[in-house]
């Protein structure tokens, strides 16, 4: 078997199997492995036929291929390179002992691996068996224990006697044997399927004073069909002693599954004696041997006959037992090749064994998968030269007459500055660890726990580095059982340091990239994170969980790429193609000439630290923003526009005065027309701006949060008890947003005061998660005032229902703006002035008083038929 890996480039966990299951497995792998003369007793086990199981392996290849047959386009299937898929390969070695299966079908993930091995699910009668199966090694174990005791005591008095004894050994050693003999061939027998399994009486395994001690050692009958412990363990019972799975599917990495794990495989003798031999069964190990993105080919040393190669494909290596040795299963030509022959009687697919080929025809099927790659990278090329033709074989200009960029971005930062802090998108391997962190801050409650009362500072130090440490050792052991467990014992966090700090900076990225998205996970993992680096806790821990948010300017600047960020098409390459009103034509030239500023960017800037890929990963975390910036700043920019289509500062239109006065309708400012005008509009380009220079928003937020100088208090600020915390970096950043606005708008009304660290705004986490919350206001309204015209159209008894009612669209849209400029800008929604008011966060709380009266607005019921079902997202 290939070794294709560097060490340094392995990464691999084990994981424990249930133990009913790996119960099951050592009586019955390693009874098969014992001589009847090392077992005095042995148990009975029920195995598939040797013939079905390797139909199982077999039909596994099956099912994974019709999946990649029935995946790939029919152009594709119908071509000659394509025809090796179809094939299985079969290779043994004797010297090895080793049987192995491939098949280049769909592969599994790391996440098919674990689901479909670990969650073998047990018959009643298998659970049964193991649990009889434990109680009786129980008392073996507790009878060996007695026996010692009284073998030391006697062992003075048979050392004395010896010499006597010693001569009767000597004379009746023949007529033992011949007796053994004779218990062998009447006592002994096989299960019926071919294992030859012994099993001889106990008589004489008794203390010596006739007293077998039958409740412990009577044979148990143990299920190992399909139907006991599912297929793939029962066919693995049944042929062999361990089993190796080398694994790619099309959409994860190459993975290694072997059973049992590294380390647990060596055979002892199978006196019991040894406690790795015992346990052996008990864990399996899952290991990524290349790089991440990396495939197998022949270039990386996966260049043997049955080895995985390409997109896709499964390789099952079983060691074969005794057994299944004599019953000839390492004999291609004379006993496999038959089998497998009425195997595939009805199948599409064909079979190839290794030593029935000549040496051409094994390079043959060796080089397939590597011609088959080259078609399909030729036949891209092809397409590629194919749309240049279409387009005419000229250049699409990306620029205009000035030399700038033709997108229309909107951000007030170049793209240099905000990759600054834009996070890096997740890798494969990455995500997997984001979906640990989840499951790890879903689970616990550790805000609940620690934010509240204590008697003493004391007592919730104790708290915060209980339930603390509680996480870190969780994350550990799901990623390593035995490393958890070693950790729970010696209790030293520092040694995982490095991954503790990767796990959360994954999920704080995450995070940025995706506000809606974990807001009760995040919540809790970023004041676990303020406490671990408190100074109260960080000590006991002995290191940082903190570590620096991974950007696009980081990453190309340690990798010599910045220049990148400073070239003219990047905004071009990262620009996000929105459908909008275009036709089909302006949607293919805009898609097209991204592609064309991204394959020049590729090629003008990669280098030996910095390859194509890692420019890709680049520009694509570039365009997750622009498209993060399309989705939340758009809204507010569409709002913007229908105050000024439908309203004029100077002119008041009858019936659509916007002037408020305190006191009336909820409202707690008075504002003429005009004031009241302006007041919307400044305070829309303030959420604006807010949005636009959210990342660094968000990274000032946090650094502001996890600093290590700046505490907080608990305090109940009457909305519970919140974390306040003065947050000078959020503060300074949101002040140079605030006078910039003020720079942009005609005149400034109402106060400019910015809540942050105190009652109202406790702390920079509070402030960030409101102004995310802009969008989730504005975008059910933008909705509602676009599809109002299609349910007319869809519907007569509808447009009826607006024109009776409102007036017709026109008027019903603009009723609805009415109704929001007016009334979600008056200063409502707080107890006194100071709370609400003209306040930059008052402006926030009075549009979510708005949104919390909608249900008692006129037009609700249009609201509801346009799709609405809330302001809010998904908030456990």
């Amino acid at each position: 078997m290939s070794n294709p890996a560097q060490p340094s480039h392995v990464s691999s966990a084990n994981y424990p199997i249930a133990q009913p299951l790996a119960t099951i497995l050592k009586v019955a792998i390693d009874g098969q492995k014992q001589q009847p003369q090392q077992q005095p007793q042995v148990n009975q086990v029920d195995v598939e036929s040797k013939e079905d199981a390797l139909q199982h392996f077999i039909r596994n290849s099956f099912v994974a291929m019709d999946d990649m047959y029935f995946a790939t386009p029919p152009s594709h299937r119908n071509k000659e390179s394509f025809q090796h898929r179809l094939a299985i390969r079969i290779s043994t070695n004797e010297a090895n002992k080793t049987l192995t299966i491939t098949d280049y079908g769909s592969g599994m993930t790391r996440s098919d691996l674990i689901n479909s091995l670990v969650g073998s699910r047990l018959s009643s009668k298998a659970i049964a068996a193991a649990r009889a199966l434990d109680v009786k090694s129980t008392s073996q174990s507790n009878i060996n224990s007695g026996n010692c005791g009284k073998d030391e005591e006697e062992e003075g008095e048979s050392s004395s006697d010896s010499e006597d004894e010693s001569s009767t050994d000597d004379t009746n050693s023949d007529d033992d044997d011949d007796d053994d003999d004779d218990d062998d061939d009447d006592e002994s027998s096989e299960d019926g399927t071919g294992l030859g399994i012994h099993r001889k009486s106990q008589q004489n395994s008794s203390d010596g004073s006739g007293n077998g001690n039958s409740s412990s050692n009577n044979p148990h009958r143990v299920p190992c069909q399909a139907d006991d412990i599912g297929g793939f363990y029962a066919a693995l019972c049944a042929l062999g002693e361990q089993v190796e799975i080398g694994t790619k599917s099309k959409h994860d990495d190459y993975y290694i599954f072997k059973l049992p794990a590294d380390g647990n495989s060596n055979d002892n003798g199978g006196d019991g004696s040894n406690s790795t031999n015992s346990n052996k069964f008990s864990q399996f190990s899952i290991s990524r041997p290349m790089e991440e993105g990396v495939k197998p080919t022949p270039t990386t040393g996966f260049s043997s006959f049955t080895d995985v190669r390409g997109d896709s494909g499964t390789k099952l290596t079983i060691t074969l037992n005794q057994s299944s040795i004599d019953a000839g299963f390492l004999k291609e030509e004379e006993v496999l090749k038959p089998l497998l022959g009425k195997f595939l009687q009805a199948s599409p697919y064909t079979v190839v064994l290794d030593h029935c080929c000549t040496d051409v025809e094994r390079k043959d099927v060796i080089h397939a998968s590597q011609r088959e790659m080259e078609e399909l990278e030729a036949a891209a090329t092809a397409k590629e030269a194919q749309d240049d033709d279409d387009n005419g074989g000229e250049d699409m200009e990306l620029l205009d007459g000035e030399g700038k960029s033709t997108a229309t971005g909107g951000s007030y930062n170049s793209v240099k500055e905000r990759a600054k802090y834009i996070p890096l998108r997740l890798s494969m391997g990455e995500r997997k660890m984001l979906r640990l962190v989840e499951a790890a801050m879903a689970c616990c409650d550790y805000t609940t726990e620690t934010d509240k009362p204590f008697k003493s500072s004391t007592r919730r130090t104790h708290a915060q580095m209980k339930h603390i440490s509680s996480v870190l050792r969780g994350m550990v052991t799901a990623c390593d059982y035995a490393a958890g467990q070693i950790l729970l014992e010696e209790d030293n966090y520092s040694e995982y340091a490095k991954f503790f700090r990767q796990m959360f900076e994954i999920a704080r990225r995450h995070k940025i990239m995706n506000p809606e998205k974990m807001r009760t996970e995040y919540g809790k993992l970023i004041y676990l994170l303020q406490d671990a680096v408190s100074p109260s806790i960080q000590p006991h821990l002995a290191f940082s969980c903190k570590g620096e948010i991974e950007t696009v300017y980081k990453y190309l600047e340690e990798n010599g790429g910045v220049k990148m960020l400073e070239d003219p098409l990047i905004e071009v390459a990262t620009r996000e193609v929105l459908a909008g009103k275009k036709s089909r034509s302006q949607i293919s030239n805009e898609i097209r000439r991204k592609e064309r500023a991204v394959a020049h960017l590729k090629q003008h800037y990669r280098s030996q630290h910095l390859s194509s890929e890692n420019i890709h990963l680049c520009l694509y975390s570039i365009c997750d923003n622009d498209s993060f910036l399309n989705s939340n700043r758009v809204p507010v920019d569409k709002v913007i526009g229908y105050l000024e289509q439908f309203f004029s500062p100077t002119k008041i239109e009858e019936g659509y005065s916007l002037s408020i006065v305190s006191g009336q309708d909820g409202s707690r400012l008075s504002h003429s027309h005009e004031r009241q005008y302006y007041f919307a509009l400044q305070s829309l380009t303030l959420w604006r701006d807010i949005i636009d220079d959210m990342f660094r928003l968000w990274a000032m937020a946090e650094s502001d949060l996890l600093s290590e100088s700046v505490s907080y208090a608990l305090q109940d600020t009457g909305q519970g008890f919140q974390r306040v915390q003065q947050s000078p970096q959020t503060y300074k950043s949101m002040q140079k947003i605030l006078s910039r606005v003020q720079g942009k708008v005609k005149q400034w009304i109402g106060s400019n005061v910015i809540h942050l660290g105190d009652h109202n705004v406790p702390n920079s986490l509070t402030f960030i998660d409101k102004y995310t919350q802009v969008p989730r206001i504005l975008s059910p309204i933008v909705t509602c005032l676009e599809n109002v015209e299609k349910i007319c159209e869809e519907d007569n008894g509808v447009k009826a229902f607006i024109d009776n009612g409102f007036g017709g669209v026109e008027q019903l849209r603009k009723g609805i703006l009415y109704d929001f400029f007016k009334s979600a800008f008056d200063g409502s929604g707080a107890d006194n002035f100071y709370d609400a008011g003209s306040c930059i966060d008052g402006r926030l709380t009075s549009a979510w008083n708005w949104c919390s009266q909608l249900q008692d607005k006129p037009f609700y019921c249009i609201f509801k038929l346009t799709g609405f079902t809330g302001f809010d997202g998904e908030f456990k």
